[in-house]
């Protein structure tokens, strides 16, 4: 008997406890909700892309302030380069042998830099004997 007692009042208590909870009040509808915000990072800034820089040596054949144009020498055949210049050149003129770094944009070549390439001359070091030159066919040799 003590078991079947305790067992409905099990039964009961499962059944009425929704009922308890379906009478409280809700206790968010007086209150005003407050959404905790997130600042919202900017997004980082992208690095430019690096400009590809391309490089040409040849001798000039015709220059003005906004332009050069320079003929170089690729395999064995001749080619001839047009150059927009950013800033006049002043120190050189026709017929130098420079070496241009150049970008490309818009199929249109803008040098950034132009500047004279010297030829070093080769001395032998001190002591050095020099060669003579033999012309090949000669006897004695």
């Amino acid at each position: 008997m003590k078991r079947w007692l305790a067992v409905f009042f099990c039964v009961v208590f499962i059944c009425t406890a929704p009922s308890f909870a379906v009478d409280q009040p809700d206790p968010y509808s007086g209150k005003s909700t407050t959404v905790k915000t997130v600042p919202i990072k900017p997004a980082p800034k992208k690095t430019p892309l690096r400009e590809t820089r391309m490089r040409a040596t040849g001798k000039v054949i015709e220059i003005s302030p906004e332009t050069i144009k320079i003929e170089r020498n690729v395999k064995g055949t001749v080619e001839t380069m047009d150059f927009s210049l950013v800033k006049p050149l002043d120190k050189i003129k026709v017929g130098d042998e420079v070496a241009a770094s150049y970008i490309t944009k818009d199929n249109l070549n803008i040098a950034k830099r132009i500047s004279k390439v010297t030829k070093k001359k080769v001395t032998p070091p001190n002591g050095a004997k020099t060669a003579v030159n033999i012309p090949s066919g000669t006897p004695g040799k």
